[in-house]
């Protein structure tokens, strides 16, 4: 996986564990997120580049579960699993057989990570402004505060009470989309599959571990 298609999936998990979007107008919108626990579904993710050329799609299920966890299983074009219990990030590549294991880390006030798994106001790291809608669902865009941010917008939809589909562009032009089917909201969610036991035989690459 790309790093920038990666970043694109941590923004992802930064909204999902977000507590407060009070600039939003939408009340329905500011409910859901502020009492988000968890979110199962599965996804269609498409990258797309700054010519708006599709570069690649690919299919596969959600968990995430407050605070900072999550896992992410790709099953289609490829099989890849990307996982973390909070602390610990793991990138599973059946086809090269090898994890990557790093630490998920720190990174400044405005990033995507530094969003993941506490009390954070969005509003404070985002300019968001009400779209037109689309496609039948509602869009807010933010717009990051930091400069240094990987992404120039992020645009979220959402209709009939759940997020529904998102959209990211990072500093190169690249679109990300995100839409998201057979969503669970707040329901049971086992958190042993956030753990990560890399199989037997596999090459595990460590970074920035102690």
């Amino acid at each position: 996986m790309p790093v920038r298609l990666l970043a694109a999936l941590v923004t992802v998990l930064a909204l999902f564990a977000a507590r407060s979007l009070a600039a939003a107008p939408v009340d329905g919108l500011v409910a859901y997120l502020n009492g988000l626990d968890s979110f199962v579904a599965s996804f269609t993710q498409q990258r797309f580049d700054e010519d708006g050329e599709l570069l690649e799609t690919a299919h596969g299920d959600c968990a995430i579960a407050r605070p900072g966890r999550f896992r992410w299983n790709y099953t289609d074009p490829y099989e890849q699993v990307i996982v973390s219990d909070g602390v610990t990030l793991w990138i599973y590549d059946a086809d090269l057989e090898q994890v990557t294991e790093s630490v998920l880390g720190e990174a400044g006030a405005g990033s995507p990570a530094a969003l993941l798994g506490r009390e954070t106001d969005v509003a404070a790291h985002y300019a968001i402004t009400p779209l037109e809608p689309r496609d039948g669902l509602d869009w807010f865009r933010l717009e990051a505060r930091d400069i240094a941010s990987d992404f120039t917008a992020i645009e979220l939809g959402w209709g009939e009470g759940e997020v529904r589909a998102m959209r990211l562009t990072d500093n190169l032009g690249q679109v990300t989309t995100l839409a998201f089917a057979d969503i669970v909201r707040n329901g049971a969610v086992d958190l042993a599959q956030f753990d990560f036991e890399p199989p037997p035989g596999v090459d595990v690459v460590r970074g920035g571990m102690p």
